[in-house]
């Protein structure tokens, strides 16, 4: 019992590779999450605002009431006569400030909270245009909170976090490939056949392939769910460990490239470069000149 405790306690505290790395996932993840409320700035107030395209009543009674929500900040200042369009300008000023802050790693981890808490309410504002992306950028911001710890205890966060992070990665693509697994067409390749219908314009070429060899689209759907169910085995074993990464890189790549899900497709490429593989970005001669030494 003792060793099966240790071993728990070593995988989920006892991890410290790349430690002194760090920055670069900080700056990774806070890039990121800066573009992508620059990206929708011009539509903020078609999102967010009371006359936007979805009422603020038909997004308060999709959620819980005690949801913590945008409202909840704007309302402190429209207390004191500001008006709401002030208000929300000001919460997402404060958001894109705090991720520069991050960046010149001023007061870090203070304003990676700030982040986090403006972000949970940005996506509760926002439940009827919220998707998968969103919630994963809700996590990166959480993950990025620990890592902008810095204590006697830092190794040991760092290691919870890192491990959280996998573990989350895990569970994510375990369940994918389960629901995958669970239903017939991607069997059949119905469901590449299907996303290629319907986001990209058929060509000659496309309806070529899946009139006449139709397996093709039958094994790019079933190498995906192989893959999705098995990521947990395959990601921690050294000997497929790079082939998984690799090819989980590819699908999401294919899936920016195919679908235009970019803010899905990217964040996962980075949390996955992060958990598993982040040599991958470590050896960039601008990371080796702004590593940060962790304590």
């Amino acid at each position: 019992m003792d060793a099966v405790l240790n071993k728990i306690n070593t995988f989920f505290f006892g991890y410290h590779k790349n430690l002194e790395k760090k920055n670069i996932f900080i700056i990774a993840i806070s890039i990121f999450g800066l573009l992508n409320i620059l990206s929708i700035l011009p539509d903020i107030y078609n999102i967010y605002g009371k006359n936007g395209v979805i009422n603020h009543g038909i997004n308060d009674f999709l959620i819980r009431d005690d949801k913590f929500r945008l409202t909840f900040i704007t309302d402190a200042f429209e207390k004191i006569g500001l008006q709401y369009e002030y208000s929300l300008a000001i919460v997402i000023a404060l958001y894109i400030c705090s991720f520069l802050f991050i960046l010149m790693n001023y007061y870090r981890l203070i304003f990676a909270i700030v982040v986090l808490i403006i972000h949970s309410a940005l996506v509760a504002s926002s439940y009827s245009f919220s998707y998968g992306a969103d919630y994963m950028i809700s996590f990166s911001l959480f993950i990025n909170v620990l890592l902008c710890i810095d204590s006697k205890y830092n190794k040991i966060i760092y290691s919870f976090a890192i491990r959280l992070l996998q573990l989350q990665l895990c569970v994510i693509y375990f369940f994918s490939g389960l629901g995958k697994a669970m239903g017939n067409n991607w069997y059949t390749g119905d469901a590449i056949w299907y996303l290629v219908s319907t986001y990209t314009n058929v060509n000659i070429l496309t309806a070529f392939i899946a009139t006449t060899i139709p397996f093709l689209f039958q094994i790019i759907s079933l190498s995906i769910v192989i893959f999705e169910l098995f990521y947990p085995v395959l990601i921690y074993n050294k000997i497929t460990k790079n082939v998984a990464l690799l090819y989980i890189i590819i699908t999401h790549i294919i899936i920016i490239l195919v679908i235009n899900l970019y803010t899905f497709g990217i964040v996962m490429i980075i949390l996955n470069v992060i958990a598993f593989q982040p040599k991958l970005i470590l050896e960039l001669k601008y990371f080796k000149r702004n590593e940060y030494i962790a304590e």
